[in-house]
């Protein structure tokens, strides 16, 4: 099904433009599933750099904890054939040296399939005088803020086509809104994957600044994303 997507999400691009980015294997793939650990407090978000990627746990309250290992590789996994109990197996020994994502994974009850994670290049042709992508066609950010971007895009859109008499000329004012903060997220989404896929050294100092950096300045530093009003329609 992801595969069937991301296919299509190409397809809407090359009909604006033939040359557009396609997808590329991006370093990451997922193994989640569900797990019953009680210790876990419901509705805080955990995420864990380990020394394979990030893990990231949600107690989502009954003793229920939804778990994803986001598993860096730079080669992209064969899925062909794998049952679950080997997914389930090979995450384990991944992360066997953190303590609660191994307990996390050992409870499990069940796993949902694996995602492969793909990046694409920035994508420059977003319109042209009759058709306009947005949402993840348009410009898949990643860092857990496709839908955000959707919901956005289409305020933004639907306010510029009120507001704009011409429609190759609202696209284009719709274009020239989005694009600066899409740029920007964009980079925060790469930051996102290279923290992700951290050696040991870097993981480390980056263990060491976040002490720091997340309860002193981690909220002032993301008020452009969380805090973005995109209007209101009237």
């Amino acid at each position: 099904m992801q595969r069937c997507r991301e296919l299509g999400l190409a397809a809407a691009r090359a009909v604006l433009d033939p040359a557009a980015p396609r997808p590329e294997y991006a370093g990451l793939y997922a193994v989640s599933g569900v797990s019953r650990a009680p210790s876990v407090d419901p509705g805080v978000f955990n995420m864990t750099f380990a020394r394979n990627g990030a893990f990231i746990h949600l107690g989502a309250g009954d003793g229920e904890v939804w778990w994803s290992a986001q598993i860096a590789d730079p080669a992209e996994p064969d899925r062909t054939g794998v049952t679950d109990a080997e997914w389930l197996r090979r995450t384990a020994d991944l992360y066997r040296h953190e303590s609660v994502p191994s307990a996390v994974i050992a409870a499990t009850t069940r796993l949902h399939p694996t995602v492969i994670m793909h990046a694409v290049d920035p994508v420059s042709t977003w319109h042209n005088d009759r058709i306009v992508l947005i949402g993840d066609a348009a410009h898949p950010v990643g860092a857990g803020q496709g839908a955000s971007m959707a919901i956005e895009d289409a305020l933004t859109l639907a306010a510029t086509l009120r507001t704009t008499p011409a429609i190759p000329d609202a696209l284009a004012a719709y274009d020239a809104r989005r694009r600066p903060r899409i740029i920007k997220l964009l980079g925060a989404a790469d930051d996102n994957r290279d923290a992700k896929k951290a050696g040991p050294v870097k993981r480390s100092l980056q263990a060491a600044v976040m002490r720091v950096f997340v309860p002193l300045f981690y909220e002032k530093a993301t008020a452009w994303l969380y805090d973005h009003d995109p209007g209101v329609l009237t």
